[in-house]
């Protein structure tokens, strides 16, 4: 009989994927149905939007590294969006109008460029200038290969280093020998900061024009780009140009299967790692699939959710708002709540064990995201404790007037927020509320602002009679849900 793990013993893996080694990564790595996309040199620019912690940097971190090891050696610069901030490049005209902005733009990508042109070729750059291509010389790249006109610019300078000039002249032969060299631009965290204000949404919306530009008038250059889910709207409704760029957004979205596939392959490799073989099927209760196999391992196969039966993983998938991180540390506080009942594996009285101190840290995650948004942010999410768990429009109208701007003048994005949906759209925004639209068979529907970015922005609109929930990961933290008895117990209140 095959030997399995202590649930003390085992270890989740790492919560962030990018801090991962690319051979740990690799091995819970879960490819969705759209990343062979992001291989095509054919397809030029890719928008990933994401919330915080859905993998934004894990898929590019992944990326980057397949994308080395695949055929014709492409050129891969794997940088975040502060990388390409204008005093990295010493870059100090004015820009006044939006086609400044978008030639600066193109200037900051060409020197991103240079810049990694000049570590291939070993070439120590010690004036930033160097890195700097004039606004002029972009339009005569048009139709050319872009790492093959910047590369030629290199070939002026050589002189200036002395004997080391043979040396570097040679590194640059050996680029100049792929006659239609590619280099991948993988961008993270673009919008890290924004904030919704005029010049902000300028700024980034011509950001995208830049590289759509780039990509049309030059060859061998491909963008990969992720940003947060609630900002792309914000941009696109402010920038009707960005109509042409919406068929190459894709939104990271974590089906209640795949998350059963991250868990298995993190299991898996934990198993792995040890040396140890999981038990065979036959060893086991009967399973639907290898993944439920490997997942009975470690949790109680179906729980009590929603008064029915599902599997540890939807529920796993619900309060973790389907981002993997928070999974992770979902599953690592089940874990010690089950070690310290010596159970032998993670069930449902753990996860309510440790659903309030869970939400808490959620919570401070939210303000974490968007302090710089609303400074006011925390005193607007704890204004909610203790109340219904579901409301109506008008409901929730009233209870932000009521218990929140009867109280605190919040400002969003800079801006001083005077009304009631002004407060309900950023919170919905944010995604700490999502609309529930009931139907007529009992089911119901959930959409958040990246589905339908139009809700609680209007006076004059009922929007379309929708409920509004906090969301469920939250709900403990804030009493929002009746806690149990072990909990009011343990947190000394009474019935």
């Amino acid at each position: 009989m095959a030997r399995t793990m202590e649930l003390r013993n085992f270890d989740f893996g790492n919560e962030a994927g990018d801090d991962a080694s690319n051979e740990e990564l690799e091995s819970y790595f879960v490819e969705q149905e759209d990343f062979p996309n992001y291989l095509k040199k054919n397809n030029r620019v890719l928008i990933t939007t994401a919330r915080k912690g859905v993998g934004k940097s894990a898929l590019l971190k992944r990326l980057a590294a397949v994308l080395r090891d695949s055929p014709g050696e492409p050129m891969v610069i794997n940088c975040r969006g502060s990388d390409l901030a204008r005093d990295a490049f010493k870059l100090t005209a004015p820009l006044i109008t939006p086609n400044d902005y978008i030639r600066d733009w193109m200037i900051r990508i060409c020197a991103l460029v240079n810049r990694e042109i000049a570590k291939n070729i070993k070439l120590a750059l010690t004036d930033d200038q160097i890195t700097l291509v004039e606004s002029a010389e972009i339009d005569g790249f048009k139709e050319r290969n872009l790492i093959s006109c910047l590369t030629s610019r290199f070939e002026k300078f050589l002189d200036k280093f002395g004997a080391k000039s043979q040396e570097i002249r040679n590194h640059v032969e050996i680029l100049k020998r792929n006659p239609t060299p590619i280099i991948y631009i993988l961008i993270d965290d673009l919008d890290a900061t924004f904030q919704n204000t005029e010049l902000e949404c300028l700024s980034l919306s011509t950001f995208f024009s830049a590289c759509r530009y780039l990509a049309q008038d030059v060859t061998g250059v491909n963008f990969r780009i992720t940003m947060r889910s609630d900002v792309w709207p914000t941009i696109r409704r402010y920038d009707e140009s960005l109509d042409k760029l919406e068929q190459y957004v894709a939104e990271i979205n974590w089906s209640a299967e795949e998350f059963r596939a991250l868990l298995a392959k993190r299991i898996e490799s934990q198993y792995k790692e040890s040396g140890i073989m999981p038990p065979a099927q036959d060893e086991l209760e009967s399973c639907e699939s290898h993944e439920e196999r490997l997942l009975n391992l470690l949790f109680v196969a179906k729980v009590e959710w929603g008064q029915k039966n599902v599997h540890s993983y939807k529920v796993i998938h619900t309060l973790s708002y389907e981002r993997p991180r928070w999974a992770v540390q979902l599953c690592k506080l089940a874990q010690k709540s089950a070690v310290r009942r010596r159970n032998k594996v993670i069930s449902k009285e753990d996860i309510d064990d440790i659903w309030g101190d869970y939400g808490v840290r959620r919570i401070a995650d939210l303000v974490a995201e968007h302090k710089h948004q609303c400074k006011q942010i925390e005193e607007l999410i704890t204004a909610f404790r203790g109340t219904d768990r579901r409301l109506s429009r008008d409901e929730l109208l009233t209870f932000v007037r009521n218990r929140i701007l009867n109280h605190v003048t919040p400002y969003i994005d800079s801006k001083k927020a005077t009304t009631q949906l002004e407060v309900a759209n950023f919170l919905y925004r944010i995604g700490f509320l999502v609309g529930r639209s009931d139907e007529v068979s009992g089911d119901y529907e959930h959409y958040n602002f990246r589905e339908m970015p139009d809700l609680l922005s209007s006076r004059t609109d009922n929007d379309f009679n929708m409920k509004w929930e906090i969301h469920p990961c939250y709900r403990q933290a804030l009493d929002i849900k009746k806690l149990n008895k072990s909990q009011r117990a343990k947190r000394g209140i009474r019935s």
